[in-house]
């Protein structure tokens, strides 16, 4: 581990290491191709110093799954039961609170319809977001994982397009932290009102994971593995489309 190696790729290899870099604000997912180097030093930070962090919390914490050595078919279903099922249960949750505590609180706090309003357009976005990966992506790279074929076009431009909406999902989370304090809820503040900041905490932790996980990991081995198949003169004829 050095300053040369990209945020991504430290995350990848110990998930553990996500917790330091999510404590000083470094993106280690959508922006995470980028050398540690150059990433601490956008927040102002001494590369040694974080360094020395992110090694004590490798000794601190069990190294959890390597997922560079599962098989596409492995983290696809991962991701389905560990995030995606999050997300079908958090979302709403999430919503109910957002309305509870603007319609209590809104008054005094304005803030708290926009914090609203972003997170349902984020819903509505991942939403369509989960139904392309379960429908269409992810059964084309267990497909391709266990011998299938699949066009590398194809493939380049789904994944685009989940990275992308993996952008905007990035900035939503911006807005929402940026709206909220950082998740901090205002001093007196009710139980429904910290539960509904708390909550939000935890979706940006986990959305932060989740994408990592698809797009310094999941996609970047599955491209790897179609344009090989590409060259060793395959003819893939899969094809698939945006889901509804």
């Amino acid at each position: 581990m050095d300053v040369t190696t990209t945020v991504a790729e430290l995350v990848a290899e110990r998930p553990g290491r996500a917790r330091v870099l999510e404590r000083l604000g470094i993106d280690y997912c959508c922006g995470g191709k980028v050398p540690l180097r150059d990433a601490v030093a956008g927040k102002g930070l001494d590369p040694s110093t974080v360094l020395v962090l992110l090694e004590a919390i490798d000794d601190a914490v069990a190294a959890g799954r390597d997922w560079r050595e599962a098989s596409l078919s492995e983290l696809c279903d991962h991701i389905v039961r560990e995030h995606h099922a999050y997300l079908r249960d958090e979302l709403p949750r999430l919503a109910a609170l957002a309305e509870k505590v603007e319609r209590a609180h809104g008054g005094e706090h304005p803030e708290l319809r926009d914090v609203r309003a972003t997170l349902g357009a984020l819903t509505i976005e991942l939403t369509g977001h989960l139904q392309t990966e379960e429908r269409l992506v992810f059964p084309a790279l267990r497909r391709l994982g266990a011998g299938g074929e699949l066009e590398p076009a194809q493939l380049d431009g789904a994944l685009a397009v989940l990275e992308q909406e993996h952008d905007e999902a990035g900035v939503a989370l911006a807005r929402l932290r940026e709206l909220t304090g950082g998740f901090v809820p205002p001093a007196g503040a009710c139980n429904s009102f910290r539960a509904f900041y708390a909550g939000l905490a935890d979706l940006e932790r986990d959305l932060h994971e989740h994408v990592h996980e698809e797009n310094n990991v999941l996609f970047p081995r599955a491209a790897a593995l179609v344009h090989v198949e590409r060259k060793s003169g395959r003819r893939p004829p899969a094809n698939f489309r945006r889901a509804g």
